[in-house]
């Protein structure tokens, strides 16, 4: 007894494999032509060798891994944004048949989603990331995992999810007024604001929606009916006043958005000094 707290210590060994991201050039070996099947040949093939000779069937036997790995026959798993892809096709696809059936449970590292891709009795499991890497990943609840491995019996695997930490929303809004409601609503969050409007979105406004959340890391003007606007900026007539030249070029380096009316006053401003 510790502080107050019980604990009860067991004697037996832990079995560890350990796997990188693997590749051929990790492996410094040639997989061919079929890549996907040679590599989770290779795989299959090193992890039952030193599962015969370090796992025991009197301790624990467990698997960690940084790799891109899927039930066969299921539809693929979504790579998160925040991490540098590493399924190229299925190139550097791992089904979970390639794990030997010594091991009782296969923790997995690179999606930032739960899933449990394995089976009841022994899990293989991408526990989650603690925190969201990008906003992908808004709404997801994140989570850590706490397992009970003991030798011989079947893992019990629970999922315990994670409140603390400032979560992510995308929003969209059509109105400054409706967007500045809500990001005052909600001052505790990380936000990546899209902004839909007819115009450019003017100094004033910008500083008025930045003004009213500390956390917004991205704003992203978005222009309605783009395609339409653009078609009649297609060509340039020389001819044209300097003023009419100035909102054709401005829309065509900003998606057919229009110069508000601050800026075209400035335009002139300079035009005639």
């Amino acid at each position: 007894e510790v502080a107050g707290h019980q604990y009860q210590i067991y004697f037996f060994s832990v079995g560890n494999l350990h796997t990188p991201y693997a590749n051929e050039v990790r492996l410094k070996q040639f997989l061919g032509e079929e890549k996907d099947s040679e590599l989770n040949r290779v795989l299959h093939e090193h992890w039952h060798t030193l599962a015969e000779e370090h796992c025991c069937p009197k301790g624990v036997n467990l698997l960690m891994a940084h790799l891109y790995m899927n039930r066969r026959g299921e539809e693929l798993l979504e790579e998160p944004e925040g991490e540098k892809p590493i399924k190229i096709g299925n190139a550097d696809l791992i089904y979970c048949d390639a794990i030997p059936t010594h091991i009782q449970y296969t923790a997995l590292g690179h999606l930032h989603g739960h899933k449990n891709i394995g089976a009841a009795d022994s899990p293989v499991v991408y526990a989650s990331s603690p925190l969201c890497y990008s906003f992908s990943e808004a709404g997801q609840t994140k989570s850590v995992s706490v397992v009970q491995v003991f030798p011989g019996r079947s893992v019990v695997h629970e999922r315990h999810s994670l409140s603390k930490g400032k979560p992510l929303f995308r929003k969209s809004f059509d109105s400054v007024d409706n967007a500045v409601d809500w990001l005052e609503q909600n001052p505790d969050c990380w936000v990546e604001l899209t902004m839909e409007s007819d115009t450019f979105l003017s100094a004033t406004e910008r500083r008025r929606i930045f003004s009213a959340h500390d956390g917004i890391v991205f704003l992203i003007p978005k222009v309605k009916q783009a395609q339409e606007s653009l078609l009649d900026i297609q060509t340039i007539n020389p001819a044209r006043d300097t003023l009419s030249l100035f909102k054709d070029y401005f829309k065509s380096k900003n998606a057919g958005q229009e110069p508000d009316e601050a800026l075209l006053d400035l335009f002139n401003e300079i035009l005639h000094s």
